[in-house]
């Protein structure tokens, strides 16, 4: 599982506060790093709209975002970049990002969805927003973005996200539904909320295999986004307790690992096969001549394959009442 440390538009349109909270999540175990980067405001957004005029103010240009994903670059961060606009994704193109999200309020614009077809690499995974969007808009980015190595980024901003509205059954389904697509979870929990860090660990847990958080380095400071961004002392909790989930996970192997092993030993801890009597070199075993109990001693051989593979075979030497049967006992 990989974290992504998400900036927003928590800069608030301050590029200085945008380069420091950079640095800051540069310093932690993050993995992935992701810019809000919006170059052409008005193929974004209407001017009709009421956040038109705060997006204009706040927006960066070219030469702003350069300075910060060559930074976060240099420092061997994973670049996600959230883009609105055709222009962006041309300009995000110039660095070839690990990733490239489109966010689901963009997932109807076919302009967007075309140049990031002819513009970015193949080598860039896409992330496909999906909170709060129908399975309709799902399956129709998906096929407008085939050839592409896709992510589905689960969880939504509601300023902040009631966990009752997370409805992780929900996503379940919509995993299943897209066995062969990586998913992620974007939590958006209130950063104060007492039960933050466990609503992010059980979203993570889901067989995720990425996990958003917003940072900030003024918690609770009322700035753009504040309402889901956590502090670096809970973001480095949830990264230390994400390696705890991914090391229960396990590899899935059906095969019995060491500590299963150590756990089934046969005669210790499950019952092995003990002779109710002696018997002599060449006579056969029956179920009447064992019992099955915990012993002290050590067996290669379960009750099963007790039953299947040695049951009437010939002993191969004097054996006495007590003992407890291995497979080097037979003929």
């Amino acid at each position: 599982m990989k974290i992504i440390a998400e900036t927003a538009w928590h800069h608030d349109g301050d590029f200085a506060f945008l380069k420091k909270l950079t640095e800051d999540i540069c310093n932690t175990e993050t993995d992935i790093i992701k810019f809000h980067i919006t170059i052409d405001c008005d193929e974004y957004i209407s001017k009709d709209h009421e956040a038109y005029d705060w997006l204009v103010e706040r927006a960066f240009d070219r030469k702003d975002w350069d300075e910060i994903i060559s930074y976060a670059q240099a420092k061997g961060k994973e670049i996600m970049c959230l883009c609105n606009d055709t222009k962006a994704i041309e300009f995000v193109a110039e660095y070839d990002p690990e990733y490239v999200e489109i966010h689901s309020v963009c997932l109807n614009d076919i302009h967007l969805l075309k140049t990031v077809r002819e513009k970015i690499s193949r080598k860039t995974k896409i992330v496909i927003g999906v909170g709060g969007t129908d399975l309709y808009e799902i399956d129709n980015a998906i096929v407008e973005l085939a050839g592409f190595d896709i992510v589905l980024m689960h969880g939504f901003q509601n300023y902040p996200t009631n966990f009752e509205d997370i409805n992780l059954d929900k996503v379940k389904k919509i995993q299943a539904l897209y066995p062969d697509f990586e998913h992620g979870y974007a939590d958006h929990t209130a950063c104060d909320h007492k039960y933050n860090i466990l609503i992010s660990l059980i979203g993570a847990s889901q067989n995720m295999h990425y996990l958003e958080k917003h940072v900030t380095n003024c918690f609770l400071e009322k700035r753009v986004d504040w309402q889901a961004a956590v502090s670096f002392e809970i973001f480095e909790s949830i990264l230390k307790q994400t390696k705890v989930i991914e090391a229960i996970k396990g590899k899935g192997h059906l095969k019995l690992n060491e500590g299963e092993k150590n756990y089934s030993q046969f005669g210790p801890l499950k019952k092995a096969a003990i002779l109710k009597r002696s018997l002599k070199k060449g006579q056969a075993i029956s179920l009447e001549n064992i019992s099955f109990k915990r012993t002290s001693q050590t067996t290669d051989i379960s009750q099963v394959g007790m039953l299947n593979d040695y049951v009437g075979r010939k002993v191969n030497r004097d054996l006495k009442d007590n003992h407890c049967l291995t497979a080097k006992d037979f003929e």
